[in-house]
């Protein structure tokens, strides 16, 4: 291999990810409790509900702004950790008629 097929195979693989200044991903750190507190007040908002108008924190009443937002923060942390689900790769959906089974019916030599 001469020099300048060395120079464009170690361009290729920095191109592609592969080469020695490839840089792994890492992913983002959690949302804090703030951040998240403030998604669920704008979603709430473009829902058109104002949560301001339960109070923000009373044991008697049946739902205040700390136990909302804590609720909203538990469910969005529980999609995280559901949405990081591997599905398995030989999963098979099943099918009304999958085309296995029309094969062997008259439905396939119609």
């Amino acid at each position: 291999m001469n020099r300048s097929e060395a120079k464009l195979s170690e361009e290729v693989a920095v191109a592609t990810g592969r080469g020695a200044n490839r840089q792994v991903p890492t992913p983002p750190p959690p949302p804090t409790d703030a951040e998240l507190d403030t998604y669920i007040r704008t979603r709430y908002a473009l829902l058109g509900i104002d949560i301001s108008v339960l109070p923000v924190s009373d044991a008697d009443a049946p739902m205040d702004q700390e136990r909302l937002l804590a609720n909203g923060r538990q469910i969005l942390r529980q999609e995280v950790t559901a949405a990081n689900f591997v599905i398995d790769p030989q999963f098979v959906l099943p099918i009304t008629f999958p085309p296995q089974f029309t094969a062997w019916t008259e439905e396939a030599s119609r």
